[in-house]
């Protein structure tokens, strides 16, 4: 365990500072309200994404360990195909829900009517990130964290090429260009997959029913998919509802509190990261107490560290945006200095979040997340300025915290 904390610290340190350079390069070279339209358009798809993946990013390092720690083990290939086609359906029907409805859903997603192409690009986008983030589970669940981060590093890496390559950045060609490079590289992850499966003398016919292994998939997922929808809701609901209240220069200037905050709590997801699969091989082995003690522990190192970068992120913000935005952005040091403070909570959150999914079938999260997301829309709706917004965000994100950490002191005792 020691080994995969620190494998997926250092590539996730990596991931963090690509998304850096990206963020850089795109709030030079775009304007100010193409910048807000960026930030609508890929906290959207980020949702999308997560509502095809229908939960299995969660179900998979959940099951794999389970089924390969069972007694006697239980192959996990037909479990893969049943998440892969459980995958599919829901990517279908969001298809069809987002064309029926293509005149509000251009405006909720891309900040724009009248651009049915952009729609199209942003929803095939979401569904292949929704097909890589399933390889990433595989990867995951079997405990093979090199090639769970590695692989994210390379794609992180990749959609850097065209920012650079491209002479005239724009919202399409940045969208499109990505999407291109994730089809390649999920393309070939398959096809590696694929072949070592049958190297190793797997074959491709389905040989065993699938309905017990899809059931198992739904039961598990189903309240997964709605937590990742209120998750990712509650990144991109307030860019997109300050777009359609304020407009594309105060949603620019709103993301860049955002973007501090989502930045810095994947530092802290990457504990949750190996939590999951090791808690659920405890849980097959029996090993509950150890389990408990490793969280309690991570808990205290947790709160200090992001007390920590909070304290040095507040002291140098302006530093912070000049380096990472442009001095066009240093409008928002008031509103960033109150939304930093939302990384304590969410770094709880991040512990939390994986150690419940890992003891219970229930899904404990989507309640977490849905009363957070309701309470931050009400707070949103008696808001009128960029610092009212802010601590609306801030007071979410305590809710979301405390919750999370309520729930696994009421769930460990059992």
């Amino acid at each position: 365990m020691r080994q995969d904390i620190v494998w997926t610290f250092s590539l996730q340190i990596l991931i963090m500072f690509s998304s850096f350079a990206i963020n850089k390069i795109l709030s030079n070279s775009l304007s100010i309200d193409d910048f807000g339209q960026y930030n609508v358009i890929k906290r959207s798809v980020q949702v999308l994404s997560f509502m095809m993946l229908a939960g299995v990013g969660i179900a998979l390092p959940r099951y794999i360990p389970l089924y390969r720690n069972a007694n006697p083990p239980r192959r996990i290939a037909p479990l893969l195909t049943a998440a892969l086609l459980y995958i599919i359906g829901i990517s279908l029907v969001v298809f069809v829900g987002c064309i029926a409805f293509s005149r509000q859903m251009q405006e909720m997603i891309i900040g724009q009517q009248d651009n049915f192409t952009l729609l199209l690009v942003a929803l095939f986008y979401a569904f292949i990130l929704a097909l890589s983030q399933y390889i990433f589970a595989y990867y995951r669940g079997i405990g093979n964290f090199k090639w769970y981060n590695g692989t994210q590093l390379v794609l992180q890496f990749a959609i850097i090429i065209p920012l650079v390559a491209i002479p005239l950045l724009t919202i399409e060609n940045i969208f499109i260009s990505w999407l291109l490079i994730t089809i390649f590289i999920v393309i070939c992850l398959f096809g590696k997959e694929i072949l070592r499966y049958i190297s190793q003398g797997g074959s491709l016919s389905i040989n065993s029913p699938l309905k017990p292994h899809l059931s198992t998939i739904i039961k598990y997922s189903s309240g997964r998919l709605v937590a990742d929808f209120f998750q990712f809701s509650l990144a991109a609901f307030p860019l997109v509802y300050i777009s359609n209240h304020q407009g594309l220069q105060t949603t620019a200037y709103f993301s860049v509190g955002i973007f501090f905050v989502t930045m810095i709590t994947p530092l802290f997801s990457f504990m949750g990261i190996i939590l999951l699969p090791y808690i659920s091989k405890a849980i097959a082995r029996h090993e509950t107490a150890n389990a408990n003690r490793v969280v309690f522990n991570l808990s205290l190192l947790y709160m200090c560290v992001a007390i920590a970068i909070i304290i040095v992120l507040y002291l140098f913000t302006d530093f912070f945006i000049s380096l990472l935005f442009s001095k066009d952005y240093l409008v928002t040091t008031e509103i960033t200095h109150i939304m930093l403070i939302s990384i304590l909570p969410q770094a709880a959150y991040m512990l939390y979040r994986n150690t419940i999914d890992a003891v219970s079938v229930t899904p404990y999260n989507a309640f977490i997340l849905g009363i957070s997301l309701v309470f931050m829309v009400v707070c949103f709706t008696f808001s009128c300025t960029l610092t009212h917004y802010a601590i609306s965000y801030l007071a979410a994100s305590v809710l979301q915290g405390f919750l999370s950490w309520a729930t696994w002191m009421l769930i460990r005792k059992r």
